[in-house]
């Protein structure tokens, strides 16, 4: 093999060898490239670190998130003090006079629907009926045997209930001669009932009454030629009168 050839193979590995060399001094000393980008990436380092932002760069970012912040709650970030209190307080004046409207809504509801009872107790205070149900007439209003026979008769057994006509005050109770036992109720209109030939009295005077609310029971007590009740009417308190066409007046009966 030629000399030559040889001594070639031989520089290779010497080179081989002294390539360690190269590489320590290259990790000793950084090339420029390295240097920039070490300088490149310290310069990143600082430019986002927190240190390196200034004074006037933290007021306008804290100024941006302050406005952001109230924007999302609904509040002007450029209002005063003195605005946001003004209308803080006429919110309030709002909420304030709602209420009040509400409270005035009810109670006016409320006063109507005592007016509506009030009206429909009136109403049924102020209704009429027979003492009596199914009368069955015995004996009418007139004169006989040279006296008048005031009032008008209806045949019922002894015991049946008798009941305020409507709404009154008994301003008798007891026996009154012919009558027998008597109640006299003076109505709402001044209107006076006599229940007369009754056999037992569950009323005093003084005892206000509802229509249909039971008074006594009739009987056969007094002036009477059988069970009966004598039912006279006596507008305002006056003279007594056929009750026929009172009743019929007064949608009682027809």
């Amino acid at each position: 093999m030629p000399a030559r050839s040889y001594d070639a193979r031989h520089r290779v590995c010497r080179k081989a060898t002294a390539a360690p060399r190269s590489v320590i001094a290259s990790l000793a000393l950084p090339t420029a490239a390295a240097v920039a980008l070490m300088f490149t990436a310290t310069g990143a380092a600082v430019a986002t670190s927190p240190r390196s932002v200034s004074p006037a760069g933290n007021a306008s970012a804290l100024s941006r998130t302050s406005s952001n912040v109230a924007l999302r709650s609904g509040i002007d970030p450029n209002e005063t003090p003195a605005r946001r209190h003004q209308a803080v307080e006429e919110n309030m004046a709002v909420v304030r006079a709602s209420a009040a409207a509400r409270v005035a809504r009810s109670t006016a509801r409320q006063a109507l629907a005592v007016r509506a009872l009030a009206a429909k107790r009136a109403a049924v205070a102020h209704t009429w009926r027979m003492p009596i149900t199914n009368p069955v007439q015995t004996s009418g209003f007139g004169y006989r045997w040279g006296r008048l026979h005031a009032g008008e008769d209806y045949g019922v057994p002894v015991g049946t209930n008798l009941a305020s006509m409507s709404t009154g005050t008994v301003v008798f109770a007891g026996v009154e001669s012919g009558y027998g036992n008597l109640v006299q109720i003076r109505y709402w209109d001044g209107t006076i009932s006599y229940f007369a030939h009754m056999s037992s009295i569950s009323v005093s005077v003084g005892t206000g009454v509802d229509p249909g609310q039971v008074v006594g029971q009739s009987g056969n007590t007094g002036h009477s030629t059988g069970p009966h009740l004598h039912l006279e009417i006596h507008p305002d308190g006056g003279a007594a009168i056929n009750p026929l066409p009172w009743l019929a007046s007064h949608n009682i009966l027809r």
